[in-house]
């Protein structure tokens, strides 16, 4: 193991914390017997809709309801219902979307990732219905999703009681720490990653001790698909942690980990080898302000915070957050070239979207310095451009370091005025946020954020932000 110049905790320190906490998270045989039931009646359902409705198709429970590394707070039941892979690409649509729709019936939404799927609730479970093909190689796939029965085979066939148990700890730390999950808004540790790391790492104890010493570029190869790391290296250019998937060796199973949950991972192991604690499994609750609390806070911060408030589409996150983010950016970039200093952004949706901002200061003075090229370099050109200029309040003159100066006229003083430029032209916007900003939307700040208090989750959403910390260090 590396030298992480981590103080440990003295041996088997951890082994209390490790009971307690496997004893909150395994699922409870009648636990076992709800999740059982619920997926064998969606099963048979599939079949009897495949039966009625004409269709070739079979049905196969996946992920951790499947391979028994189901948390116990978990709801998650993932259902695919697998074609042929001869089948165009439009067929397994129509067809596996109309099996789909006949189980969840009025229950049912579609979502959208590369390809539809149906989700519903069931018994107090959260269903996917996914159509996929049947691939005869894991590594020639026709649709994202198709790998995943090849995972549930690998898995299963290699799984113990004994290594479910780790997985077991290892997804609840995961979560603990708010890094578990690949979707957009997580950008963490899958369940299926989780897994995979136990197996090689053999228990979660020692994934711990080895992440602790990580550094970003981290190699994988469970399946020993590669003579030298450098070949994946350089095939994943810029992922911080690499696992080669062992049933496509063309994959990275961690490349939705971003570089901060992977941080985040790194940090919390180094913290939790120096003091085992149920916080890191269990952090506290985060406590949501309420409206004389935040406006406290925003004046105690001294920065303006500004919020872009629009309705969005029915969308998947995995679709949906993606544009918010490449909103976010053209804003905060935007801004910036405006001369307005962002410290920190987010963005937040559930049926409304926010795009925050948080501004150093919101006005500006009328007064912006333009600094040209070293005279010794030559700043003719400099000159010439702004020399004429009815923006002109002082200049040309030469700075204590010899580079021409001028110093011009503001467009725009006020941070509003800049953003309801910029929501104008909405450049760099993704299609969905540009559609629905051309709708309509409100720009709010200061004490008028309480008035999203109205959207459920905001709350928590903005104190949060407000209060962003490590969550085991609350």
């Amino acid at each position: 193991m590396q030298n992480t110049g981590t103080k440990t905790a003295g041996p088997g320190a951890e082994y209390a914390v490790l009971k307690k906490v496997l004893k909150e998270v395994t699922p409870r045989k009648s636990d076992l017997r709800r999740l059982g039931g619920a997926s064998e009646k969606i099963i048979k359902q599939v079949e009897r809709s495949c039966k009625k409705l004409g269709v070739k198709a079979k049905a196969v429970l996946v992920g951790s309801a499947a391979r028994g590394t189901w948390l116990k707070d978990e709801r998650d039941i993932d259902v695919f219902i697998m074609f042929p892979e001869n089948l165009m690409r439009e067929e397994l649509e129509v067809q596996g979307m109309a099996v789909a729709r006949d189980v969840a019936g009025k229950r049912g939404r579609e979502r959208f990732a590369e390809h539809p799927y149906v989700t519903m609730k069931f018994k107090g479970f959260e269903v996917d219905l996914v159509p996929c093909y049947e691939v005869s190689d894991p590594s020639r796939i026709k649709s994202a999703v198709d790998r995943t029965p090849y995972h549930q085979r690998y898995v299963a066939g290699k799984l113990t009681p004994e290594l479910a148990a780790q997985v077991l700890l290892a997804k609840q730390f995961m979560n603990g720490i708010e890094v578990y999950g690949a979707e957009y808004t997580v950008q963490g540790f899958s369940g299926y990653l989780c897994e995979l790391l136990v197996l090689h790492y053999g228990s979660f104890m020692e994934l711990v001790r080895a992440a602790a010493g990580w550094k970003p570029s981290v190699v994988i190869d469970i399946g020993r698909s590669y003579q030298s790391e450098s070949d994946p290296r350089g095939m994943f250019p810029g992922d911080p942690l690499i696992v080669i998937d062992p049933v496509d060796r063309g994959r990275n199973v961690a490349a939705a980990v971003s570089s901060q949950s992977f941080a985040v991972f790194v940090r919390a192991c180094q913290d939790f080898l120096r003091e085992p604690s149920q916080r890191m499994f269990f952090p506290k609750p985060l406590k949501p302000f309420g409206p004389k609390e935040l406006k406290r806070e925003l004046r105690r911060r001294g920065t303006r915070i500004i919020c872009v408030v629009f309705r969005l589409p029915d969308l998947s996150e995995d679709v949906l957050y993606p544009q918010l983010r490449r909103a976010e950016r053209s804003i905060v970039m935007g801004l910036g070239q405006s001369g307005f200093q962002v410290l920190r952004s987010d963005v937040w949706s559930d049926g409304a979207a926010v795009i925050l901002v948080e501004l150093t200061v919101s006005k500006l003075s009328r007064v912006q310095t333009r600094v040209g090229p070293l005279v010794s370099l030559g700043a003719e050109e400099f000159i010439s451009e702004h020399r004429g200029s009815k923006k002109k309040l002082a200049g040309p003159f030469v700075d204590g370091v010899g580079r021409v100066v001028f110093e011009l006229e503001r467009e725009e003083t006020d941070a509003r005025q800049a953003l309801r430029r910029i929501m104008k032209t909405r450049s760099g916007f993704g299609k969905h946020v540009m559609e629905a900003t051309e709708k309509g939307y409100r720009i709010i700040d200061g004490g008028e954020l309480v008035g999203l208090f109205r959207h459920k989750g905001f709350r928590d959403f903005i104190s949060k932000y407000l209060t962003s910390q490590l969550p085991w260090y609350r």
